[in-house]
């Protein structure tokens, strides 16, 4: 009787053992994912906006205040260099054509008298009272009077009607074009008014392949060098690939909301059939700036930093498919190239170890 009694204790002891183990067992926990470190190629990249512009623009501006005329060309006009491309009308300054008149009239008196002691002296030079060295001396003093009236007289002219009839080449009431190529932009109206320092009258272009220009910054600018490779997607044609190359790093960078950048330039190497470019068109550049063959990488996702920024990962030390029990170990490591997404590992990690990510699972 006592014996079945002890019996009986030992196998509900023992059934209620194993519930409460089956009850532990099926208690939710958290369980981490992990990613195996594998070698792979791995490149740096940078993507930067931009677009398309011709190689050479230049913003014509007038050099002297004035209003706008005529325009004589059109936008999408071929110009040759010296071609007009603007008439204007000059707005005189009251002030300085005061004074140029008034050294225009002492001029003249001055003309007048020279030319009436010339004629006095070249009756005495006939009769023979004068020298010729004293008659040269009276002719000289006439041309210099003569040829100060003439500058004069010009620059009434040039305050007036902006040019002079002496120089006519330089006609300052005609905007002239300073290089061959195409009327990129009228940026005037007629009857506007211009001045020298003020907005360019209009914009020419030169007539040579178009080049893709955009800004890197500061940050980025040591890892660029000319001849780097570019992937070109237009906005225009956001499924193909225009490839480029970088052919020029300004020296000179500009402030941009606290940032200084550089404008890189690249050339177009091919243009895919069936794209038709137009200047303007947007870009974004994606260039390789590193790469780094057959090297150990992990994804970026699962470096951590500890509290004196040291990078580290969490290797699996236990059964990969002991999902319940996982024990996981500090290691530190040393970094190298990313492509934002994976990086290289240098030192501190073997391939086939399998590290922790941050995806975690409750089972």
């Amino acid at each position: 009787m006592k014996l079945k009694t002890g019996l009986s204790l030992i196998a509900v002891f023992s059934l209620v053992l194993l519930v409460v183990l089956w009850m532990l067992s099926r208690t939710p926990m958290d369980v981490y994912s992990y990613a195996e470190v594998n070698y792979s190629d791995i490149s740096s990249t940078i993507t930067i906006s931009g677009k398309l512009s011709p190689k050479q623009e230049v913003e014509i501006r007038p050099r002297i205040s004035a209003h706008v005329s005529d325009i004589l060309v059109e936008c999408g006009d071929n110009v040759k260099k010296g071609q007009r491309l603007v008439k204007l009308e000059a707005i005189p300054d009251i002030f300085a054509l005061e004074e140029a008149n008034a050294a225009v009239e002492l001029e003249r008196i001055t003309q007048r008298q020279a030319q009436t002691d010339f004629e006095r002296a070249q009756k005495l030079y006939s009769g023979k009272s004068i020298s010729t060295k004293e008659y040269e001396l009276v002719k000289n003093a006439l041309d210099v009077a003569n040829e100060r009236l003439t500058l004069a007289l010009n620059r009434c002219n040039i305050i007036v009607h902006g040019s002079s009839k002496r120089f006519s080449e330089y006609d300052e009431s005609v905007v002239r074009s300073p290089i061959d190529g195409v009327i990129s932009g009228i940026l005037v109206s007629e009857g506007e008014v211009v001045s020298p320092i003020g907005k360019a009258v209009c914009m020419v272009a030169d007539n040579g392949p178009l080049v893709f220009k955009g800004k890197i910054d500061e940050t980025d600018i040591s890892s660029f060098k000319t001849g780097l490779e570019v992937e070109l997607v237009l906005g225009a044609y956001p499924n193909i690939v225009v490839p480029a190359r970088v052919v020029s790093i300004s020296s000179f960078g500009s402030a941009d909301r606290g940032f200084t950048q550089f404008e890189i330039e690249a050339s177009l190497t091919f243009v895919p059939e069936g794209v038709e470019l137009h200047s303007g068109f947007t870009a974004n550049a994606k260039i390789v700036t590193r790469t780094a063959e057959h090297v150990l990488t992990v994804p970026e996702k699962c470096i951590r930093f500890d509290e004196n920024r040291l990078p580290y990962v969490l290797r699996l030390t236990s059964a990969p498919g002991n999902i319940r029990h996982q024990r996981w170990e500090k290691v530190l490591v040393k970094l190298g190239l990313s492509d934002g997404y994976n990086i290289q590992i240098i030192a501190g990690l073997d391939e086939k170890d399998l590290i922790q990510s941050n995806v975690k699972h409750t089972i």
